[in-house]
């Protein structure tokens, strides 16, 4: 039996396992070229975002909001020069790991667009620079006002501040004051008895707003709401002057319950005024004897001795930072640490026959707007204004038409608009026994740092002037 020989100058086949090593050896290859080559090209372009996270939702009501743009490679530190805003815009940077953070050290502009741009941003390993870049607009801010009728209900309007048209959210008959937290609008309706009573009811409902059921007799008064939670507060006064403060949590609707504000020993305190914290669910108390706490709406946490002080003028835009009075001074109490620091106010430089009335306070640095009453010793005239005084001087944000007089100014929570109140020179008011009020009031909405009227609308006391 003879065996077949192999055909000459054929090449025999390789090994199963020779050919999968030469498989793996290539794929190897290629993939080292492809990282080699990804490298090179990371290395020529620097890092690069592949995503950016804007935590906008409070940002024309609070400082501190931020831009995080998240990076395929760790980075190295930025320096201030880093970052730039336009419009300018305070903001600082910082780096952690692959995360470039930049954060706004005032509220933003409401219906505002922004650009962000970072430049210089290098890996830790060194490397070509690259430049990070994110485009925003900022939400409408809203405004609410009041607007009383001697031929029917009174009403509660809004308007946004990007435009568009006034829209009713709450009628009733004679409505003293209001305030809105969330979706739903509180009013203090003077009754016919010459008694008070709080209605409530969700924004744009149809239908007359609901009466709340108080825990006691007695007028109600001093309502004011939160300006980034869904909280509402009312003083209401009792037997022998005492007023006890009451909190609503209206997250799940109108169909809240009034919590009384209790103090130290456990029991309601007896309140002269309040103010709560934005950003927080936290108030601000001074009692009838002039201690101050701070306080938790939840009741969860105890509360917290803030000194005695003559006056609480409010809290600085967008901040948690306490504006107090004192005979001697004004104050500044920072919550966060509990430090308390003088608030020079620089001087306004203000005419003769200039009386500052009403002031409101912006910044750490003592910026803040007056009304002024201007006198004209030679023919007996007047005129008013809204001014703003600060380190560089004093300006006129706001001056309203011949015949017209400011009443009051309210400012937007986060500090750059401005609502200021006018009416006729000489107009009565409309008999509202407890809150009267100029007939026929306007108010008008206006940037804080140029003086640019944004909007007019009828009507006054609006939601800011809590």
């Amino acid at each position: 039996m003879s065996s077949e020989s192999p055909v000459a100058g054929a090449a025999e086949s390789p090994p199963a396992s020779a050919r999968f090593t030469r498989l793996v050896l290539a794929i190897v290859a290629v993939l080292a070229v492809l990282v080699v080559g990804l490298g090179a090209a990371n290395a020529l372009r620097g890092p690069r975002v592949f995503d950016t996270v804007a935590g906008l939702g409070d940002a024309t009501r609070l400082a501190g909001t931020t831009i995080e743009f998240r990076l395929n490679q760790p980075v190295a530190d930025l320096d201030a020069s880093a970052v730039r805003v336009d419009p300018a815009t305070d903001a600082t940077v910082s780096v952690d790991d692959r995360t470039v953070r930049v954060a706004f050290a005032a509220p933003l502009r409401p219906s505002q667009d922004y650009v962000v741009e970072v430049a210089g941003v290098r890996a830790v390993g060194g490397g070509p620079e690259s430049a990070l870049r994110h485009e925003f607009r900022t939400a409408d801010e809203v405004l609410h006002v009041l607007q009383r009728r001697a031929d029917g209900d009174d009403t509660v309007v809004r308007v946004a501040t990007g435009g568009g048209e006034p829209e009713v959210v709450l009628a009733a008959p004679r409505i003293e004051s209001f305030a809105h937290a969330g979706d739903v609008i509180a009013a203090i309706e003077l009754l016919d008895d010459g008694a008070n009573a709080l209605r409530i009811a969700a924004a744009g409902q149809e239908g007359p707003p609901a009466s709340l059921a108080l825990p006691q007799s007695g007028d109600v008064r001093n309502l004011q709401a939160s300006t980034t939670r869904p909280l509402l507060g009312f003083v209401q006064d009792g037997a022998g002057g005492f007023a006890t403060l009451h909190v609503l949590d209206v997250a799940d609707g109108v169909a809240a319950t009034p919590q009384p504000v209790l103090g130290l020993d456990g029991s309601p305190m007896s309140v002269d005024d309040y103010a709560f914290v934005p950003g927080t669910s936290s108030l601000v108390v001074r009692d009838r004897d002039g201690a101050m706490f701070l306080v938790d709406a939840a009741g969860v946490r105890p509360s917290t001795p803030l000194g005695s002080h003559t006056e609480l003028r409010g809290i600085l835009p967008g901040t948690s930072t306490v504006v107090v009075a004192d005979p001697d001074r004004g104050a500044t109490i920072d919550l966060a640490t509990g430090e308390t620091s003088t608030l020079e106010l620089p001087p306004a430089d203000l005419p003769d026959g200039a009386y500052p009335g009403r002031v409101t306070s912006l910044d750490l640095a003592g910026a803040h707007l007056l009304n002024v009453l201007i006198f004209d010793g030679s023919d007996g005239g007047q005129a008013s204004l809204v001014a703003r005084a600060d380190a560089d001087g004093t300006s006129v944000v706001f001056a309203p038409a011949e015949g017209s007089a400011v009443l009051d100014h309210c400012l937007a929570p986060g500090g750059t608009l401005v609502a200021v109140e006018t009416g006729a020179v000489g107009a009565p008011n409309d008999g509202y026994e407890d809150e009267p009020w100029v007939a026929d009031t306007i108010t008008t909405l206006v940037e804080v740092d140029t003086g640019r009227i944004v909007l007019s609308l009828a009507g006054g006391r609006s939601d800011w002037c809590g």
